[in-house]
């Protein structure tokens, strides 16, 4: 008898994934800029999932003019068209420890 339980996309909820990605140029603007990255998944809806993007840059402005920039975190949206494949690595041990954010995984954050 199988005690497994089958796989289910909420599984991957809060989990950092391998996305393989297919014809995601647009995404490059947000700093996805390789066919493979590695994110991790904070939610997903009828057009994609959403992903954790740490030190995300976003413009200060003052008096409606720019006046530098800042880094927030951020959830970006990949839509399921750019998503060939989602690579789930369930119960391994120190995967995603002690941050895989501190290195921006999966994320250009210079944009080059």
């Amino acid at each position: 008898m199988n005690t497994k339980t089958p796989m289910k996309i909420d599984h991957i909820l809060d989990d950092v994934v391998l996305l393989v990605l297919d014809g995601h140029k647009p995404l490059s603007e947000l700093g996805i800029d390789k066919s493979k990255v590695y994110v991790k998944i904070v939610g997903y809806d009828e057009y994609g999932l959403w992903a954790y993007r740490p030190s995300f840059p976003v413009p200060i402005f003052k008096d409606g003019k720019p006046a530098g920039e800042k880094s927030i975190d951020a959830s970006i949206l990949i839509p399921w068209g750019y998503i060939a494949s989602i690579v789930h690595f369930p119960g391994e041990e120190g995967f995603d420890f002690p941050d895989p954010f501190a290195t921006n995984l999966g994320f250009n954050i210079n944009n080059e």
